[in-house]
């Protein structure tokens, strides 16, 4: 795990060759091992589960697996193995060959939990695939998104959001990141009563609207870092103007 590639895939080719499968698939063993070895390596580095097949021998294997209790502690193994993951700086991508049967959803913690993909696939597209996983590295990890919103707003539609007590702090944990990670939000205005109450605030003065996202994460060099950006929107009464600039794609 030491040397770059160049030197060592012949010796990683032989092993894997060398490898003869038995039936029976270890998924669980397999991701805990492919972690471990990942996280001796550069932080950023991507573990990238291909199977073709349920894991149904030891840890986390769902064969034996028939009431709801026994499930959740399965679920439970995946997001384990997924939050350790992230507190590595790793990414994991999960790839499925169609037509075989793998149970993605508890599969797909692992990749919601570090920020990689979940992808399923023909066999003879796999080469593609693994391509794609690799073409965008991580450029961060550990990133943490605080977004403030001012006292007169609130977020609208976020289920399973940590939100404050007054909805205008939302806070998100992304694990890791590459230049494409996006994330979106919705916010509106709060119930007009209530502002009213609120004696600082006087809407027929007001121009724009602050806002502002607290972004902490550690680079690649292990540095822990702090970014802030913050936004002054102008405020304005006429619908068909703001819809001109309005980015529909976006919106829907």
């Amino acid at each position: 795990m030491k040397n770059p590639i160049g030197q060592s895939h012949k010796k990683l080719t032989q092993k894997l060759m060398g490898l003869e499968e038995t039936g029976p698939t270890a998924l669980g063993p397999a991701v805990l091992s492919s972690i471990a070895l990942a996280s001796e390596g550069a932080p950023g580095s991507q573990v990238i589960i291909c199977t073709d097949g349920l894991a149904n021998i030891g840890l986390g294997a769902f064969d034996e697996a028939k009431t709801d209790e026994q499930i959740a502690k399965i679920d439970e193994f995946y997001e384990r193995a997924g939050e350790l993951a992230k507190s590595k700086g790793l990414t994991i991508n999960v790839v499925s060959i169609i037509g075989d049967e793998c149970n993605l959803e508890s599969l797909s913690k692992l990749a919601e939990l570090t920020g990689g993909e979940v992808e399923r696939v023909d066999p003879v597209s796999l080469t593609k695939c693994f391509a794609n996983s690799l073409s965008a590295p991580i450029i961060a990890s550990n990133v943490v998104t605080k977004i403030k919103l001012h006292k007169g707003l609130q977020f609208r539609n976020e289920v399973d959001a940590n939100l404050s007590e007054d909805k205008t702090i939302m806070i998100r944990d992304l694990g890791n990141v590459t230049a494409e990670t996006e994330i979106t939000f919705e916010y509106t205005l709060k119930n007009i009563k209530d502002i009213v109450a609120m004696e600082d605030i006087d809407l027929t003065e007001m121009k724009a609207f602050p806002f502002q996202t607290q972004i902490t994460y550690k680079g690649l060099d292990g540095n822990k870092c702090v970014r802030v950006i913050t936004e002054l929107l102008k405020i304005s009464n006429d619908r068909e103007e703001l819809e001109k600039d309005a980015n529909f794609g976006l919106l829907g």
